[in-house]
C-alpha cells in the first residue's frame, strides 16, 4: 500500500486537473463537477495502471545502478550518452521510415486497406532490424565522440558534461523540441488542419501525474494531501453517477460538448437508454386536415456542385435529372449548410443550422447528440414506412452509432453506388408487389462524385478535371434512374414526390482549391435542389433557399404541419405554387465548424443576390447574380450591404450559444 500510494494520489491529481480543463465552460459548478467525475471514472484507473507499470519497469531495470556501471573517471558516462543518442535517433528514424513507407505504400496501392495492413508491419520490422544491427556500432561511435568532446571541455578545469542526469534531461528537452519541429514542419502540412485540443487534457493529466510522483517524497503532509485528493475524486465520481441517473439531459450535454468525458460516458453507459430517459417533446407531426400522405423519395448525392448539372446549365450527361427538372421545381439558388458531409447531412435531416447541431466527430462523421430528432423519426412517428440505402458505413452503420440511421426501419449500406441502387430497386419492386403498404419515405445517399479521382490518372488540366468529375455525375444519374424505375408504371397521381440534392459541392481549381472542405464559395456551397411529383409545379424558383429548409418542407409535403423550433422554413408553398417566388429574396447560412480536420472559423450568409463570407481576418461581398464565380469582392464598394449582412450573420453566430433542446 505504501508503494502504490504515490501512484494512486498522482492518478487522482492528474484526473482532477484534466477534468477541470475539460469542464471549463460548462454552466454551473454542478456541470463542471459532473464532467470531472465522468472523466475521472476512466482517467484514474488508466493513470494508476500506467504509473504502476512504469514504476515497475523502472524498478526492474534499475536505471541508477545501470548508469553507475557506465560511469568513467570524474563521473562521466560517455557510453550512456552513446546509447541514449542511438535510442533517440533510432526512434526518430524508425518513425520516419514507417511514416514514409506507409504513405508510399498507400499511394502505390490506391489506399487498399489489406495491402497497407500487410505491408506496414513488414516496413516496421525491416526498419527495426536495420536499426538494431546498427545500434551497437552507433552507440560506440557516439560514445567516442562524446568522450572526446567532454575531454576537451574538462581540460579547462571544468566538470564533466556527461553526468547521467545531464544526459537524460538533455535528451528529454531535445526530444520534445524535435517532435514539435517534425510535427510542425513535416507532418502537419501534409495532414492539413487537425484539431489537437482534444489532446490537451490527457497531456496535462500525464504531466500532473509525473509531477506528483516527483514531488511525493518532498511533501510534508503526504497522507493528508492524498486523502484530500482521493476524497475529491470520489465525490466527483459519485456526482457523475447521480447525474447519469437523474439528469440525462446534462449527461448528454457533457457527451456532446466534452470529448474525453464524452468518451467515458460512451464506455460506461448506453446512450440510447439515456436518451429514452430524456423528457423529449412529442415529435409526431400533426396531420394537415384533408392532406394526403404521398410516398417520398429523397436522394442526396455526395459532392455535387449545381453549375455542372443540366437544370443549372451544366453539361454533365444527366438525362434523368434534366427530365425531373423540366417537369418539376428547380431551386436556382440552393445552398448547403456546410462544405463537408459530417456537418451538412446532420443539418439537412435535423433542420438546424450547422453551428447549432450538437455532437462529436467520430472518424469522418458526426455522431449527433441523441436529443436531436431526425427527419426519418418524424415521418416514422407519423405512420410512414422508412427505408435508407446509404453509402457509407462510417456514417450510417449502427456500429459506429452516429445516430444518423435513427428512424430508418429498413437500412442497407453499400459503398458501390451501382450495387446500392440495384438493392434499392429490388427492395422497392418487392414492396410494390405487396398490397396495403403504408406511405413510404426512402432516403438514398450516393457517394460516387466524392471519389471522382478514384482509379484514374491525375488530371493534367482544367478540362481533364471537369471531364472526370462530370463522368461521376453521369454515373450517379444512372443510379437515380435505377431507384425510380419501380415507380414507372404508377398513375401520375400516385407517383412519389422525388427530391434530389447534394450535401455540398466541389472546388475544381477555383479560388486555389481542388476539392471541398476548404472554403464557402459557390463551388462548394451552391448545390442542386430539384423536386417533382403530384402537386409540384414545373417552375424555376429564383428565391434563395437553404438545405436546412428540407425537414419542414418534406414534413409538410408528407401531409403534416411543419415542425416549429427549427432554423429551416418550409418551401412546400413555393414548390406547389401556393406562394409566388420573389427574386432577390430568401436567405441561407453556412459555416465551417472547427474539428479534427477542418480549420473552421469561416461563415457565409446569402440574402437574395448578396453573399457575405467572413473568416475573421477577411470579409468578402459578392453579387452572385452578376458574379456567380465570385471573382470581384465588393466589400469596399457596398459598405451598407456589408453592414446589413454582418448583422444577420452575427445573429446566426450568436444563435449557436442557444441550446436547441430548451
Amino acid at each position: 500500500m505504501r508503494w502504490i500510494a504515490p501512484s494512486a494520489v498522482a492518478a487522482c491529481a492528474g484526473a482532477l486537473i484534466a477534468g477541470l480543463i475539460e469542464g471549463a465552460g460548462m454552466d454551473g459548478a454542478f456541470g463542471v463537477t459532473a464532467t470531472v467525475g465522468f472523466l475521472a471514472l476512466v482517467t484514474i484507473p488508466v493513470l494508476l495502471v500506467g504509473a504502476v507499470v512504469v514504476r515497475g519497469l523502472v524498478a526492474a531495470w534499475r536505471p541508477r545502478e545501470l548508469a553507475s556501471h557506465l560511469l568513467e573517471d570524474g563521473g562521466a558516462a560517455p557510453r550512456l550518452a552513446g546509447w541514449v543518442a542511438v535510442v533517440w535517433l533510432g526512434s526518430l528514424l524508425l518513425a520516419w521510415a514507417i511514416y514514409e513507407g506507409t504513405s508510399a505504400l498507400a499511394r502505390e496501392t490506391d489506399f487498399k486497406p489489406q495491402a497497407v495492413g500487410f505491408g506496414e508491419p513488414v516496413i516496421a520490422v525491416t526498419a527495426a532490424l536495420i536499426l538494431f544491427a546498427l545500434s551497437r556500432p552507433g552507440a560506440r561511435l557516439f560514445a567516442a565522440i562524446a568522450r572526446r568532446i567532454d575531454a576537451r571541455w574538462r581540460r579547462s578545469g571544468r566538470g564533466t558534461l556527461l553526468l547521467p542526469r545531464t544526459i537524460f534531461s538533455t535528451a528529454a528537452v531535445t526530444g520534445v523540441i524535435a517532435i514539435y519541429l517534425v510535427w510542425r514542419i513535416l507532418v502537419k502540412p501534409r495532414l492539413g488542419p487537425i484539431d489537437t485540443t482534444v489532446l490537451h487534457a490527457p497531456v496535462i493529466a500525464i504531466a500532473t501525474a509525473i509531477a506528483a510522483h516527483a514531488a511525493w517524497s518532498r511533501l510534508a503532509r503526504r497522507a493528508l494531501i492524498g486523502l484530500a485528493l482521493a476524497g475529491l475524486g470520489t465525490a466527483s465520481i459519485v456526482i457523475a453517477l447521480v447525474v447519469a441517473v437523474t439528469r440525462p439531459s446534462l449527461t448528454l450535454e457533457i457527451w456532446g460538448d466534452r470529448p474525453l468525458a464524452g468518451m467515458a460516458i460512451d464506455r460506461l453507459f448506453d446512450l440510447e437508454e439515456v436518451r429514452a430517459d430524456v423528457s423529449l417533446a412529442e415529435f409526431r407531426p400533426t396531420d394537415r386536415p384533408g392532406a394526403t400522405h404521398p410516398d417520398i423519395i429523397f436522394i442526396t448525392i455526395d459532392t455535387v456542385r449545381a453549375d455542372h448539372t443540366p437544370p443549372y446549365g451544366g453539361t454533365a450527361n444527366m438525362p434523368v435529372l434534366r427530365e425531373l427538372g423540366e417537369r418539376g421545381t428547380v431551386f436556382t439558388w440552393a445552398f448547403a449548410p456546410s462544405n463537408v458531409t459530417r456537418r451538412s447531412i446532420p443539418s439537412i435531416v435535423i433542420g438546424l443550422a450547422p453551428n447549432r447541431i450538437r455532437g462529436r466527430v467520430v472518424g469522418w462523421a458526426l455522431r449527433v447528440d441523441p436529443r436531436h430528432v431526425l427527419l426519418a423519426e418524424r415521418l416514422r412517428a407519423g405512420g410512414y414506412e422508412t427505408a435508407g440505402f446509404m453509402c457509407c458505413s462510417g456514417f450510417w452503420s449502427p456500429e459506429v452509432r452516429t445516430g444518423l440511421q435513427r428512424g430508418l426501419e429498413h437500412l442497407e449500406i453499400e459503398r458501390n453506388g451501382t450495387n446500392l441502387a440495384k438493392a434499392a430497386a429490388t427492395w422497392l419492386e418487392a414492396r410494390e408487389a405487396r398490397p396495403g403498404n403504408k406511405p413510404l419515405f426512402l432516403w438514398m445517399h450516393i457517394l460516387e462524385p466524392h471519389d471522382w479521382l478514384a482509379g484514374v490518372v491525375a488530371p493534367r488540366n482544367d478540362e481533364d478535371r471537369h471531364r472526370l468529375y462530370d463522368k461521376t455525375l453521369a454515373a450517379s444519374d444512372v443510379m437515380v434512374s435505377e431507384v425510380l424505375g419501380p415507380f414507372a408504371d404508377r398513375d401520375p397521381e400516385r407517383a412519389p414526390i422525388v427530391i434530389i440534392s447534394a450535401d455540398h459541392g466541389e472546388a475544381l481549381g477555383e479560388h486555389g482549391h481542388d476539392y471541398h472542405s476548404t472554403d464557402l464559395y459557390n463551388s462548394q456551397m451552391r448545390v442542386p435542389l430539384v423536386m417533382t411529383g403530384p402537386g409540384i409545379r414545373a417552375q424555376t424558383i429564383p428565391e434563395t433557399v437553404s438545405l436546412t429548409d428540407l425537414v419542414p418542407t418534406i414534413v409538410e409535403l408528407a401531409g403534416f404541419q411543419p415542425p416549429t423550433r427549427l432554423d429551416g422554413r418550409s418551401l412546400a408553398d413555393l414548390a406547389t405554387g401556393k406562394r409566388a417566388s420573389v427574386a432577390d429574396t430568401g436567405t441561407a447560412f453556412a459555416a465551417m465548424i472547427k474539428d479534427r480536420s477542418n480549420p473552421g472559423g469561416v461563415t457565409a450568409f446569402v440574402r437574395g443576390r448578396w453573399k457575405i463570407i467572413e473568416s475573421g481576418s477577411s470579409l468578402e461581398l459578392y453579387d452572385i447574380y452578376q458574379d456567380p464565380d465570385e471573382r470581384e469582392n465588393l466589400a469596399n464598394v457596398r459598405p451598407e450591404i456589408v453592414r446589413e449582412l454582418q448583422g444577420l450573420l452575427e445573429a446566426k453566430q450568436a444563435a449557436a450559444s442557444v441550446s436547441p433542446f430548451e
